[in-house]
C-alpha cells in the first residue's frame, strides 16, 4: 500500500486554458491522456459506507485496478492509503482484494461476489511535474464527466499530489495557482460526486472529534477544523451545486469560525490566528449576500399563493444567480479560502491551557444559555431588540452545537431538561437565519433591481423569529 497526499481544488472549464499556459511555463509537461474508470461496489454501496473506492481505470498502456481506503482531511489536505494492481483485461482481480494487507482494510462481511459497476468517470488529463517550494509534486487537471446510468455530472478539478518533500509545498504551488485562475479548495474525491449521482451516498456528516478532558490547547484546534471542514463543504455546496440553504450553514460556520479564537484567547495567543482571521474576514460581506437572497428565497417559495410572488422570484433568482457568478469567479476570495485553510493547517499547538474543554464549554451556557428562557417566554417584539440580539444567539448556538457531542457539560444549568438537543441547535440555525434579512446595512438596500420594501422582508423574519422562539 502507498499513501497519497494530495490537494485537490475545482475550477470552471473556461479558465483551463490560462492554467494549462502557466503551468507549461512553470512546470514539466509529463503526458496528455484520455482516462476511463469504472467504480465498483455492493448493491447496497458497501464500500462506500466504509470510506472506501474500488475501481478498474483504462489507460494508454492497459489497465488498473485500485483499492482506496478511508482517508483523513486536514483543512482540506487529503490523507489516504491506496493499492494499485495492473489488469491485462477490463475484469476485476478478486484475489489481490484477499491479501493479508488487503483484508486488514476490507469492509468486515463485505461479500466480493456481490461487487458490479455503479457509476464511471470518463476524462481528459493533463499531467505536469513541478518543482518548486522545497518538494516535488505531480499537479494533474482533469477534465470530463461523471456518470451514473443516464445521469450525468460535469467534472473539472486540479489534483496536487505530494511527490518528495513537505507537505507544505502543495499549499505554496496551490496559492501560486490561484493566482492565475480561481481555484477552490475541495475535498470532495470523484467516487463522493459518482456515488451521489448514484443515489447511494449517506449524507455527509461529520461531528467535533472532541471530549470534555481535552485540554483546550487541543481542543480549539479540533474545532477550528470542524467548523472550516463544514464552512468549505458549504460553500462548495452553495457555488458549485446550487444548494442556497448551503449559504446559511457557510454563514452560521463562518461566524463559529470566526468566533472561536476569542472566545478561547488563552489557548491560543491572538498572533497565531492572524493570518485566519484575516482571510475570513474577506468573506464577511460575499456570504451575508449569499445568506441574505437564501433566507429571502425561502420566504418567497413558502408564499401560500405562487402566482403573487412570481415575477419576484424571478428577480430574486437573477441576483442570485449573478452573486454566485461573481463570487465564484472572485481570484481573491478563492485566494482567502485557501490561505485560512494554509493558516488552519500550519496552526502549532499551544502550551496547555489548564481547563479541560468541558469546563470551558460549560462557562459558555452558563452565561449565554438564559437566552433561551428569554426568547421562549419574552419573544421580543422590537427589531432593534432582536438585532442586539445576534451575537449571542449565535454564540448559544454554536456552544449548543459543541454540546451534542459532550451531552455532560448541560447537566444542571436548567437547559432543555438538563442537556441540548439536536431540535435546539436546528430551531437557533433558523434564527440565524432569519437574522441575515436584519443586518443593516442590508445587501439588499442598493440593489439595481428592486423587489419591495426592505421593511417587508424585516417584518417577515420578525415574525418568523418569533414563531422560532415558540418552539425552543
Amino acid at each position: 500500500m502507498t499513501k497519497e497526499t494530495e490537494l485537490k481544488l475545482r475550477l470552471s472549464p473556461d479558465h483551463v486554458p490560462a492554467l494549462v499556459t502557466f503551468l507549461n511555463a512553470t512546470a514539466r509537461p509529463l503526458s496528455h491522456s484520455t482516462l476511463k474508470n469504472w467504480y465498483l461496489d455492493t448493491p447496497e454501496a458497501g464500500l462506500s459506507a466504509a470510506r472506501a473506492a474500488l475501481r478498474i481505470r483504462q489507460k494508454a498502456n492497459g489497465y488498473e485496478q485500485t483499492l482506496k481506503t478511508r482517508g483523513t482531511s486536514l483543512a482540506g489536505l487529503q490523507l489516504r492509503g491506496e493499492w494499485n494492481w495492473p489488469l491485462s483485461e477490463p475484469v476485476l482481480n478478486t484475489v489481490v482484494l484477499q491479501s493479508a494487507e488487503v483484508a486488514a482494510a476490507w469492509p468486515a462481511g463485505l461479500d466480493m461476489s456481490r461487487l458490479g459497476e455503479v457509476f464511471t468517470t470518463h476524462f481528459e488529463r493533463q499531467a505536469f511535474e513541478w518543482q518548486a517550494f522545497g518538494g516535488t509534486a505531480e499537479v494533474v487537471i482533469d477534465q470530463g464527466e461523471v456518470c451514473a446510468g443516464a445521469q450525468k455530472l460535469p467534472l473539472c478539478e486540479v489534483e496536487l499530489e505530494l511527490k518528495d518533500g513537505d507537505a507544505v509545498c502543495l499549499w505554496r504551488m496551490a496559492q501560486e495557482l490561484a493566482g492565475t485562475v480561481p481555484l477552490w479548495l475541495s475535498d470532495i474525491s470523484k467516487a463522493e460526486r459518482g456515488y451521489r449521482l448514484a443515489k447511494l451516498s449517506r449524507p455527509w456528516h461529520q461531528r467535533t472529534d472532541t471530549n470534555e478532558q481535552d485540554d483546550l490547547s487541543v481542543a480549539l484546534p479540533a474545532l477550528l477544523h470542524y467548523e472550516f471542514l463544514h464552512l468549505k463543504r458549504a460553500l462548495e455546496a452553495c457555488l458549485w451545486e446550487g444548494d442556497r440553504a448551503a449559504a446559511l450553514r457557510a454563514r452560521r460556520h463562518w461566524q463559529a469560525l470566526r468566533s472561536l479564537p476569542q472566545l478561547a484567547g488563552k489557548a491560543v495567543k491572538r498572533a497565531q490566528t492572524r493570518d485566519l482571521r484575516a482571510a475570513l474576514d474577506r468573506w464577511e460581506q460575499p456570504l451575508l449576500t449569499l445568506a441574505t437572497l437564501a433566507q429571502l428565497n425561502a420566504y418567497l417559495r413558502s408564499a401560500d399563493d405562487d402566482t403573487l410572488v412570481a415575477g419576484e422570484l424571478q428577480a430574486l433568482d437573477r441576483r442570485w444567480q449573478a452573486a454566485v457568478q461573481a463570487t465564484r469567479g472572485d481570484s481573491a476570495l478563492a485566494s482567502a479560502m485557501l490561505n485560512a485553510a494554509y493558516a488552519l493547517y500550519s496552526l502549532e499547538a499551544g502550551k496547555s491551557a489548564g481547563e479541560p474543554l468541558g469546563h470551558w464549554l460549560r462557562h459558555l451556557l452558563r452565561a449565554h444559555g438564559p437566552l433561551l428562557d428569554e426568547l421562549k417566554s419574552r419573544r421580543p417584539q422590537e427589531e432593534e431588540r432582536w438585532r442586539g440580539l445576534a451575537h449571542e444567539m449565535a454564540l448559544l448556538q454554536q456552544c449548543a452545537d459543541y454540546a451534542q457531542d459532550l451531552p455532560g457539560v448541560a447537566r444542571g444549568l436548567g437547559i432543555a431538561g438538563g442537556g441540548i438537543g439536536d431540535g435546539v441547535v436546528r430551531v437557533l440555525s433558523d434564527m440565524l437565519g432569519a437574522q441575515t434579512l436584519l443586518v443593516r446595512p442590508s445587501p439588499l438596500a442598493d440593489a439595481a433591481e428592486p423587489l419591495r420594501p426592505l421593511t417587508e422582508y424585516t417584518e417577515w423574519a420578525l415574525e418568523h423569529l418569533k414563531h422560532l422562539a415558540r418552539q425552543i
